[in-house]
């Protein structure tokens, strides 16, 4: 199944203009074949344990499963969840970008921390730096994206990338990806664009904030295209067999990448 991953991945890169290197893993959550149990790429043990997150399994933004972080019970504190740690330089430039939406009077923001190099288990403070926002995001009733382009502080080793959910409700993360540099402008910015039901019998629903046509492209593991269609929010995928596709959704100039699964 690994194989099969990196093979979607490695075709949905291909059609960035300016693909960069993905550093971390799993961030679209679809290896967790058990839901009590930590995915890889992740550090979510002791908060599965505790209750404090959860894995979703219906309407996520990308695949069949997504994060979701309850609304943190006490009147102090947050409930976290994090990547994996990621080796970086200092002094550098780094983006990520991730989905989430977020039911009413949830109270969330990311925060990413800098491991210090010469003391790994602690972090750098910064000021300022907007991998750490001072405000919590707006709620978002439908999956929305979210992009950080942030620089590494002096001696930083590692990004440990959380997502931070205060008191209030639950917020709801999807397709986490860390690039070194930032991402190309016309790669995943349809605004809105969710893809359902993901997996798919005969029918797929892609819909965004804009009533334009989108030309939508389907292509197997192999690369060979398989489907070519315009529409404005639906296709028919009733022929196609079962199996793993990337589509390649172009709409007024800008372009997305997605994996689908048909059943």
């Amino acid at each position: 199944m690994k194989k099969i991953y990196t093979l979607v991945t490695i075709l949905a890169a291909s059609f960035a203009a300016n693909a960069q290197t993905l550093l971390n893993t799993n961030g679209s959550l679809e290896t967790w074949p058990t839901a009590n149990v930590e995915p890889a790429g992740w550090y979510l043990t002791s908060k599965l344990t505790a209750g404090e997150v959860e894995r979703g399994d219906t309407n996520s933004q990308d695949g069949t499963y997504h994060l979701i972080v309850k609304g943190h019970t006490a009147s102090t504190g947050n409930n976290t969840a994090t990547l994996q740690d990621i080796v970086v330089l200092p002094n550098e430039t780094y983006t990520v970008s991730y989905y989430y939406k977020s039911d009413a009077g949830a109270n969330y923001k990311h925060w990413i921390q800098f491991r210090d190099g010469a003391n790994p288990s602690q972090n750098i403070t910064v000021t300022g730096n907007p991998a750490q926002p001072s405000a919590n995001l707006p709620i978002a009733s439908t999956w929305t994206l979210e992009t950080v382009t942030f620089t590494t502080p002096a001696n930083t080793a590692a990004l440990r990338v959380g997502f931070r959910n205060y008191q209030g409700a639950s917020v709801y993360i999807d397709n986490v990806k860390v690039y070194q540099g930032t991402l190309s402008t016309k790669e995943n910015n349809i605004e809105g664009l969710s893809i359902f039901p993901n997996p798919a019998n005969d029918v797929l629903n892609i819909t965004s904030n804009s009533t334009a046509d989108k030309n939508v492209q389907l292509f197997d593991l192999t690369g060979k295209k398989v489907l070519d269609v315009t529409t404005v929010s639906q296709i028919n995928v009733s022929t196609l067999k079962a199996g793993i596709y990337v589509a390649k959704i172009n709409e007024a100039g800008k372009t997305a990448t997605r994996k689908v699964i048909i059943k």
